[in-house]
């Protein structure tokens, strides 16, 4: 399904200011391409479209077979917030559908969560959280209070979730949250860098944080600025978040051929969103399906 996408007509509740969707030029090529699927080293990605008008669109989504995922860690919706409104039928039919198949099912947010997804959550025992918990209030439509709030409510539903800081974004990035997420309960972050694109992000970016990303051609930049240090004083560790996802032991589990078979049909239909080779990403979508 080709699809251009337009922030202001189809957008994302959060708006973040260096959308990799909108805002990155590469990103933004790869996306138009097609959205129904998206592939990492860490998940594969299932995409409700962002025009739910669009019947062809639609019908792709809830055509999709989803045998493909068996013994995958698959995620739901990557180029919006998972837990936008709008979603709420797509959502219930991934976590109805998907979860049986999959080793798990995941959600990364930064959309506040109500009680009611809590409890609906809750009931699938390998669903995976991930809260996206940036420090940068003043650039994305969704505050630290709010994502702190859902890090603490999942600890009450028993909601297995991770806390990832993705983007961070040096000299802008407040991390004084660090300390709370120890206080509630949480070992582990993992940190993740920034895409500059220099058209888009120069408006809003201060000098002093350019300065480490201007002339990086949309490379993922992780600055060595201290932020390192701030997790270890704060009693934290980092951990990625494709070893997190690797704590329980988890099931069904295939054979090299069956996984090699599904991995091979399931790239017909996928972008491959990671900053590794193209090969890298393949052998982890095998190796996670054994």
């Amino acid at each position: 399904m080709s699809f251009e996408y337009d922030t202001h007509q189809y957008g994302c509740p959060i708006s973040c200011k260096y959308c990799v969707i909108t805002k990155v030029d590469s990103r933004r090529s790869l996306w138009n391409k097609k959205t129904i699927i998206g592939i990492n080293k860490a998940v594969t990605i299932l995409n409700p479209p962002p025009d739910m008008d669009d019947k062809e669109a639609v019908a792709e989504f809830y055509n999709f077979p989803l045998d493909l995922f068996k013994g995958d860690y698959v995620g739901f919706n990557a180029i919006s917030d998972p837990f936008w409104g709008k979603y709420e039928k797509e959502l219930d039919y991934f976590l109805e559908n998907v979860s049986p198949l999959a080793k798990l099912v995941t959600c990364v947010t930064k959309f506040p969560i109500s009680d009611k997804t809590f409890e609906k959550l809750a009931k699938y025992k390998n669903f995976r959280l991930i809260i996206s918990i940036t420090g940068l209030d003043t650039i994305e439509k969704s505050d630290t209070n709010s994502r702190l709030l859902n890090l603490q409510k999942a600890k009450v539903y028993g909601i297995k979730t991770f806390p990832i800081c993705h983007p961070y974004i040096a000299d802008m990035s407040d991390l004084s949250f660090l300390p709370k997420l120890k206080e509630i309960g949480y070992d582990f972050i993992d940190v993740k860098g920034l895409r500059y694109n220099n058209e888009n992000m120069n408006e809003w970016m201060p000098e002093n944080s350019q300065k480490y990303y201007v002339g990086t051609q949309e490379k993922e930049i992780l600055p060595e600025d201290g932020w390192r240090e701030k997790i270890e004083q704060a009693g934290l560790s980092l951990k990625s978040l494709k070893e997190w996802y690797k704590n329980d032991e988890l099931s069904p589990k295939l054979d090299i051929k069956e996984a090699t078979e599904k991995v091979n049909k399931i790239l017909e239909y996928a972008n491959i969103t990671s900053s590794d080779t193209d090969d890298a990403v393949v052998q982890a979508a095998i190796k996670r399906r054994l």
